[in-house]
């Protein structure tokens, strides 16, 4: 092997080691902390037992389908502490390895650059802030999945055996961008686009459908598939950062709907100049990106653009009009209800631009002045550090972990494997623990219990309250609400009872005590959870129909045979040439027959 067929295979691993420092950067806390993640949407326990609720058979939108099943899955392995660090730090890495490896061909100095701004933009810190790692699996997963469909669009000429194992790798990027549903739809978007030729076409769309079916089919079934608040539409639009108008905070790869999860540097002047170089780094870059990738790039612009007009949509009057009367009226449509996400394809198009950028600038340089080349690729390397320094002012209060008190466990002695529900108290999906996080986080109760647990559904954001989505939570929270009415308690608990709630979880130090009602009697009493049980539980009925529960349990079963095939036929395809890379570089006399 020469000199540079060995840079060629060394230099990418070289470069990873940046991606290490900034995934280390960022998630510090987490990876020098014990405990468990536990703020804002980032919950881990540490076991996540099974439910089917996790396949979409609950009552409440499929928008976790097969997130929750899969992490149950590998909590049996590895535990949730350990399951939080990997997963977090794995799809960084990813992220920024998949992003300067679609840029082969460019300068190393680039393609490091390419890797930082791929983990250190606003839309990677502010999804990270939120506690949304799911979304960002799929952000990671669409670098691979730009790589591997212009892969099968290269090989659309060649025999069915190549392209079923170019597809095979395919169907596995998606699968992990899958665990999510909007990142199902994001990637399959991306990969039809991209992969669109004669010979491919059929392929392409298979892989694509392939991938939505663990959350579309418990969808279309009814099982999840009520529709939502169009008050949501307005609550979750992407939200200017700064003076200029969200489209402008969205043009700087942020704009997220959540203020809290905004680093205070994107309000300033470094947030004006991060929309300004994004739009020089894609008008100068272009040029670059289409010399390095010929047939990708203008596809790829199509779906950043697309991606952009979603996320921007709700933020014109006329668009979120049309935006409300889907998400009223469509089960499912709610899926559009949270802009600023659609921006994913965007942020993939201006990494790689910002690297193609990065590649015309040193090699500019190094004809000219190779001196400074040195020079120009730390600033290159720095730049978004520079452009965003405060990342970790938002992010590590999110990925910080905590100890769970004692009382978590004693409770799950008592109702793991029970019959009936567990309706936690009080009545509200978010809460702050004083043991924990400042940042109110999203029940954990929800993921601890081996049982059906009712919790509810009623977000509120800002000022704005919104109704929630599934038919159980609204039946649970109006009986609930009679404690104290004139109808009395006993009402109340007899309501209850015909729900199939068997057990009241009273989270003492997570809000203000609610009134029980009557017909409930106390089981455990400890200083941070107290549980209640009913005096004579009724036997609830199960919430899915048996055609449901067969369809539903069906598909997942099909869809984990194609990916675990194709993550056979796609390992030992690299297997193969990696051998047969081998062979070439052995004398002639040595390779063998």
């Amino acid at each position: 092997m020469d000199a540079r067929a060995r840079a060629r295979r060394v230099v990418p691993f070289a470069l990873d080691a940046w991606v290490g420092v900034l995934t280390v950067v960022l998630l510090w806390p987490l990876l020098t902390g014990s405990g468990h993640p536990l703020a804002r949407d980032l919950v881990f326990t540490p076991h996540q037992p099974f439910r089917a609720a996790w396949l979409g058979l609950g009552s409440t939108p499929a928008r976790a389908v097969p997130l929750d099943a899969l992490v149950s899955a590998a909590d049996v392995v590895v535990g949730g502490a350990f399951l939080a660090r990997l997963s977090l730090a794995a799809i960084l890495l990813l992220a920024g390895g998949a992003a300067h490896r679609l840029l082969r061909d460019a300068h190393p100095a680039a393609r490091v650059a390419t890797a930082g701004l791929a983990v250190w933009n606003p839309f990677v810190v502010e999804r990270l802030a939120l506690g949304q790692w799911a979304l960002l699996a799929a952000y990671a997963a669409c670098f691979v999945v730009v790589a591997c469909s212009v892969r099968l669009r290269r090989v659309a000429g060649g025999s069915p055996r190549e392209r079923g194992r170019v597809a095979a790798g395919l169907l596995v990027a998606l699968a992990v961008a899958a665990i999510t549903p909007t990142g199902a739809v994001v990637a399959a978007g991306v990969a039809v686009v991209l992969a669109w030729a004669r010979g491919t076409r059929l392929l392409a769309l298979f892989v694509a459908v392939v991938v939505q079916l663990p959350w579309l089919v418990p969808s279309l079934l009814g099982a999840t598939g009520s529709t939502g608040d169009p008050a949501a539409v307005d609550a979750f639009a992407a939200r200017a950062e700064r003076f200029g108008g969200a489209v402008w905070s969205l043009l700087g790869l942020g704009g997220i709907w959540d203020a809290g999860s905004v680093p205070p540097s994107r309000a300033g002047v470094l947030g004006h100049l991060g929309s300004v170089l994004v739009l020089l780094v894609v008008v100068g870059g272009w040029p670059h990106l289409r010399r390095l990738l010929p047939d990708t790039a203008p596809r790829l612009a199509i779906v950043a653009a697309v991606g952009l007009g979603l996320a921007a949509v709700a933020t014109v009057p006329a668009g979120a009009a049309g935006v409300r009367w889907l998400v009223e009226g469509v089960p499912g449509a709610g899926l559009l209800r949270d802009g600023q996400k659609w921006l994913m394809p965007a942020v993939v198009l201006v990494v790689l631009a910002f690297g193609a950028l990065a590649d015309g600038a040193t090699t500019a340089v190094r004809r000219r002045s190779p001196g400074l080349v040195g020079t120009l690729a730390t600033v290159l390397v720095l730049l978004p550090l520079a452009i965003l320094p405060d990342a970790t002012r938002v992010v590590w209060p999110t990925v910080s972990p905590v100890t769970y008190p004692a009382d978590f466990t004693q409770v799950a002695r008592l109702v793991d494997g029970s019959e009936g529900s567990l309706v936690s108290l009080p009545w509200a999906p978010y809460r702050v623990y004083p043991w924990g996080s400042p940042s109110a986080v999203f029940d954990p109760a929800s993921r601890w219990f081996d049982a059906d647990v009712d919790m509810s559904d009623q977000l509120t954001v800002g000022t704005t309250r919104l109704v929630g989505e599934s038919p159980r939570s609204a039946s649970v929270g109006a009986a609930l609400a009679r404690v104290d009415t004139s109808q009395g308690s006993a009402a109340a608990s007899d309501e209850l009872r015909q729900l199939g709630v068997r057990w009241l979880l009273v989270q003492t130090d997570a809000g203000a005590r609610p009134t029980l009602p009557a017909g409930y009697v106390e089981r455990f009493r400890g200083p941070h959870l107290e549980l209640y049980e009913s005096a004579n539980p009724i036997v609830p009925v199960a919430r899915s129909g048996k055609t449901q529960v067969i369809l539903v349990v069906g598909t997942d079963l099909l869809v984990s045979m194609f990916v675990l095939t194709a993550m056979v036929v796609a390992t030992r395809a690299r297997f193969t040439r990696r051998r047969e890379l081998l062979a070439g570089m052995l004398p002639r006399t040595q390779r063998g027959s």
